[in-house]
């Protein structure tokens, strides 16, 4: 197979901003309604979305795995 042909497996690369600062970030965590957040905000605010494992969105209640 030609290396022309061959397709990359790696994702390219995307663009976050926090929903909570505005900003943008190289990582947010994020959920599959659009909402994202920093992992600065969400450690400001990670008493009220998880419990370890997971988290929970605050705009959907979505329940997201910590992966």
């Amino acid at each position: 197979m030609d290396a022309d042909k061959k397709r990359s497996r790696r994702r390219g690369k995307k663009n976050f901003k926090c929903h909570c600062c505005q900003k943008e970030q190289l990582f947010c965590w994020n959920c599959q309604c659009g909402f994202q957040i920093c992992t600065r905000c969400f450690e400001e605010n990670k008493w009220g979305m998880t419990n370890g494992p997971t988290w929970i969105c605050p705009d959907c209640g979505s329940i997201r795995m910590m992966e």
